[in-house]
């Protein structure tokens, strides 16, 4: 029974990798019969740096956005009303 369960689990797994093996080399041979030539596999070693850059660049843009907003809000919510002592 053993053999049944991991017969069957490899088998469903080499088919999805047949499956999305093909898929893909359908999708770029589509776009190499076009004339678009398929993208070059990045390193992986750049491909963590440049997610690592990605992700502080969004953080920094989410603070300047949330900085701009306050602003905003505060320009916004001006009435010209002076403080009074």
């Amino acid at each position: 029974m053993t053999i049944a369960i991991i017969s069957t689990a490899l088998s469903i797994v080499f088919f999805l990798c047949m499956y999305f093996g093909f898929k893909t080399g359908l999708r770029i041979g589509m776009e190499a019969a076009k004339g678009n030539p398929p993208q070059p596999v990045k390193n992986p070693v750049i491909a963590v740096q440049d997610a690592i850059h990605e992700a502080k660049e969004h953080a920094n843009k989410i603070q300047a956005d949330k900085l701009m907003m306050e602003g905003l809000r505060n320009i916004l919510s001006f009435t010209g009303d002076t403080e009074q002592e």
